[in-house]
């Protein structure tokens, strides 16, 4: 009997930790306005906030805009939790970039960063990232 209790509380816990583990973020997916925030050093609020739409289901779960996505591969997407993570690099009329990036989704909701370098130059750029659900998908 006591063998039995247990195999069964094995194989419970076994799929209450397999459900977590594979579950996706607390994301509503849908249509989000996303807004961006760039900081550079030594340009303290020279930069207006930047916002954007996006259709994020499924496996797109990065915040990234049309032109951004032109430019920039995303890689190493990774998500622990309601966080996503990722790695990106980015070639362009502005010089080659590459960071990280990570937001933490609550629902119809996202925070997050994004930190970048301008290779070459050394610049760093702090990207704050906030998005709201506003819909479904067009």
């Amino acid at each position: 009997m006591n063998r039995k209790m247990f195999l069964i509380a094995t194989v419970c816990f076994m799929a209450i930790f397999l459900g977590v583990a594979f579950a996706g973020p607390n994301m509503n997916p849908g249509k989000w306005e996303i807004t961006t925030k760039t900081e550079m050093a030594g340009m303290p609020g020279m930069i207006p906030p930047v916002t954007h739409t996006q259709c994020l289901k499924g496996d797109v779960r990065v915040p990234q805009s049309d032109e951004a996505s032109k430019e920039c591969k995303i890689t190493d997407i990774k998500q622990n939790g309601d966080a996503i993570s990722w790695k990106i690099v980015c070639s362009g009329k502005n010089g080659e970039m590459e960071g990280t990036g990570k937001v933490i989704y609550k629902g119809d909701t996202m925070t997050g960063e994004m930190d970048m370098v301008i290779k070459g130059a050394g610049m760093h750029i702090k990207n704050t990232i906030s998005g709201k659900r506003i819909g479904k998908c067009d």
